[in-house]
Order: C-alpha cells, then structure tokens, then sequence
C-alpha cells in the first residue's frame, strides 16, 4: 500500500493515507453526537496516536474545503450530510477498533466539556495549603457544594481532575453514604450501591 503521511506519532495500526484520516475524522464527528472543535479533534486523533497531527490537520482543511465539514462560528466542526453519505459508505476502510477508539475519545471529551460547564472548581491558596471547592451544578441552585483543605497544588488539580471527570457519581455517593446505601466491608473499603 502507498502511503501519502507522514509516520510520526503515528501508532502500529494507526492511519497512513489521507482519504483514511478523512474517514476517520467524518466518522468520529457523525457519531460524537455534538459538535467538537478543530483543536479536540486533532487532540484526539493525535493523542492516541491514530494519525500524524500535520496530516490530520491537513484533513480537516480538505473535508472543510469539501464540504463534507463544516466550521461553526464558534470554532466546534460538524459533518455534513454529503460528509456523512461519504463515511457510511467508505466506512469498513478504517479498523474498527480505531473507529470505536475515536468516537469513545470524543464522547469522553463531549461529557468532560459538559461537566466542566455544569459544575465548578475554586482553588484558592491558604498559609495551610490549599482549599479546593466543588460545585455540583443545578441550575440557580447548586446540587452540592463541599470545600476540601489539601496540601498541595499538585493535590488540589488532582481533586479537581477527579472531580470534573464525573461529578454526579461524587454527589450519589455521598447521599448513598448518608442515607444508608453504603457499607463498610473492612477498614479501609467502602461499597456504595447506586441503583
């Protein structure tokens, strides 16, 4: 097979011609279910290695160009329906376990942004260390709002990753815990049940 990109960065069973960096790029935004921005999706497909960050970016002026993407004024791209004809009928020239990869990524990233909007994180230095305080979103009305004195920066941006990554899990399992739903199996276990 002739290959017209660039290698590297680029992972064993990644993507190495530009019509399959296209396909990939059209599918995992027909699938994402949201719009995503240029700047995520070349994170995603170039963070895990699926194709060289040059060429992706080069693909995603090619489908705009196209027509098969289009730019949003704000930046997020969407696929086209001639752009979502194209990938469901070229689809099976992509492995499906980086289709699968790609679109995993991009809802990962759509749910992180979403949190990210929904719910807060404050940081704020004390002569202690640092506080970090989490808001839960709802609406005028905050869900939850706890404040957790760490030692360090290093600490507070972990609770604040962890945080952000799944907030609503946090918040059911501190009612679980308060209500009940929670047992301690030893000293240093906790078993939450959510259902």
């Amino acid at each position: 097979m002739n290959y017209d990109t660039f290698s590297a960065g680029v992972e064993p069973g990644g993507l190495h011609t530009r019509n399959e960096i296209k396909l990939l790029i059209c599918y995992m935004l027909g699938n994402a279910g949201g719009p995503i921005s240029r700047n995520d999706v070349l994170d995603i497909v170039c963070a895990d290695g699926m194709a060289n960050f040059f060429d992706t970016s080069a693909a995603i002026d090619e489908l705009i160009e196209l027509h098969n993407l289009c730019e949003q004024e704000d930046g997020t791209l969407t696929v086209t329906a001639e752009g979502a004809h194209a990938t469901n009928v070229l689809v099976d020239h992509i492995p499906y376990t980086l289709r699968e990869r790609s679109v995993k990524a991009a809802l990962r990233l759509l749910s992180r942004r979403r949190n990210e909007q929904e719910n807060h994180v404050d940081i704020q230095k004390t002569e202690n260390g640092y506080t970090v305080t989490c808001t839960v979103g709802g609406g005028e009305t905050p869900l939850l709002t706890f404040t957790l004195l760490v030692a360090d920066d290093r600490q507070a941006e972990q609770v604040q990753e962890q945080f952000l990554q799944d907030p609503l899990l946090l918040y059911q399992s501190l009612i679980a815990v308060l209500t009940g739903g929670a047992s301690f199996e030893t000293a240093d276990r906790i078993t939450i049940d959510l259902k």
